[in-house]
């Protein structure tokens, strides 16, 4: 099983204008019997369908897939979530300000018991089709959000997103750096970069780090928050440098090095 998030960030990808021919239609629920998706998470989507339909004898459909961004500024956002969740703390864990529907990558289910609702968040966890997807949706490319049971995500590289074109052996690996030191996984040489908040790091890959080791590198943890927004991680030091090694491969002699120097701008 494989049941782990690998999410997608708008600020590593961009956004898919309404009119992008990438976007193809997938079955949606109510009124609108379409919804629209990247024509790989479609391609994806159209096969797990196929498997839920056979096994569970569901019609795979969606609530939401693509949608444009909603919100005219933050100041426009945050009057949104603090009024419909009493602040912006406890709404960015539920709604984002950079959403991943807006690449055309995620979909919110809106059958077999699942749907975009906050309320009724733990009995969605114990449908068939929640289960079903916990022990199969990865074999088709698709990564859950864990916070909401509904929402679920389609990670690819940045040239076939910007394509429409499979690249075989780089699903879920995008092709430029995210600001932040989990992106160093699948990069090697030296590469320096500054984030939104002025932070510039430096770092050299020399062998490729595992999953669970990107995971500690970054200080991601289950509790991740939807929004997108720039997020500042305080307590660091104003110069610095931090280098060591890792031994992965479970005692087969694979060792990861690196060598971080950071220094924050003024």
């Amino acid at each position: 099983m494989s049941y782990e998030e690998k999410r997608i960030r708008v600020k590593n990808y961009g956004v898919i204008p309404k009119k992008s021919p990438l976007l193809v239609e997938i079955p949606g629920t109510g009124k609108k019997k379409t919804r629209r998706l990247h024509k790989l998470a479609a391609a994806a989507f159209n096969e797990m369908a196929e498997a839920v339909k056979n096994e569970l004898d569901i019609e795979l459909r969606v609530a939401s897939a693509w949608r444009r961004h909603r919100w005219r500024s933050w100041e426009h956002y945050e009057q949104y979530v603090t009024k419909k969740y009493g602040s912006v703390r406890e709404g960015r864990k539920w709604l984002a300000y950079n959403s991943p529907h807006e690449t055309g990558l995620a979909v919110d289910f809106g059958v077999g018991g699942l749907k975009p609702s906050k309320a009724t968040r733990k009995q969605q966890m114990q449908t068939p089709l929640f289960n079903w997807l916990k022990e199969n949706a990865y074999r088709f490319g698709w990564h859950p959000y864990k916070r909401e049971p509904w929402h679920w995500e389609f990670p690819l590289s940045k040239r076939a997103w910007e394509t429409g074109e499979g690249d075989e052996g780089d699903a879920g690996e995008p092709s430029e750096i995210p600001a932040g030191l989990g992106g160093a996984r699948g990069y090697a040489g030296p590469t320096a970069f500054s984030d939104e908040d002025g932070v510039e790091i430096e770092f050299e890959v020399v062998e490729e780090m595992g999953e669970d080791d990107v995971a500690w590198f970054s200080g991601d943890d289950e509790e991740e928050l939807e929004a997108d927004e720039p997020q500042v991680t305080v307590g660091l030091p104003r110069k610095g440098e931090i280098s060591g090694e890792i031994e992965l491969g479970d005692g087969q002699g694979i060792r990861l090095s690196f060598n971080v120097r950071w220094s924050l701008g003024d």
